[in-house]
């Protein structure tokens, strides 16, 4: 019976362990996926803004070009940020099912020991004679004082 408490104890103690580690990795991929949304946003308002000074510019040839080009370098950039973007949302859900899974086993296994303890016990209860108590008439009374005291 002690092996078995002990193998289920050790048991549960790696689960912890591998939730605390699905957890830490959820964190970093979260605060990832924020830099990267950070990135793409400040990626987006500088191509904004590109656009808007060659609308507004005459054309000045080879520097039209460098910044043709340059925006060119953002869009596929950001469009790189997106899929990373996109990828780390997929693999942020696939953490979290993941972690709820391993949840829903660690709480079936405590009801599952509960369950076996409670069955333990009733096996000794059953096992063990009736006791009979006798009431003195001293506890009776401080019984009433209390309920004199609680009206």
């Amino acid at each position: 019976m002690e092996m078995s408490e002990s193998a289920s104890q050790q048991e549960r103690l790696q689960a912890i362990a591998e939730k605390r580690k699905r957890q830490t990795e959820i964190e970093n991929k979260k605060r990832q996926l924020e830099d990267d949304r950070r990135q793409l946003q400040h990626l987006k308002s500088k191509a904004l803004r590109e656009r808007w000074l060659l609308d507004g510019a005459p054309s000045a040839g080879q520097e039209e070009d460098e910044t043709t080009k340059q925006l060119r370098e953002d869009e596929a950039k950001t469009r790189g940020l997106e899929e990373t973007i996109i990828r780390l949302e997929r693999e942020l859900e696939e953490l979290e099912i993941g972690v709820s899974a391993t949840s829903t086993k660690e709480n079936l296994s405590d009801a599952v020991q509960e369950v076996t303890k409670t069955v333990e016990k009733t096996v000794v209860t059953d096992s063990v004679k009736e006791v009979k108590v006798h009431v003195s008439p001293r506890l009776e009374k401080s019984g009433g004082v209390s309920d004199m005291m609680r009206a």
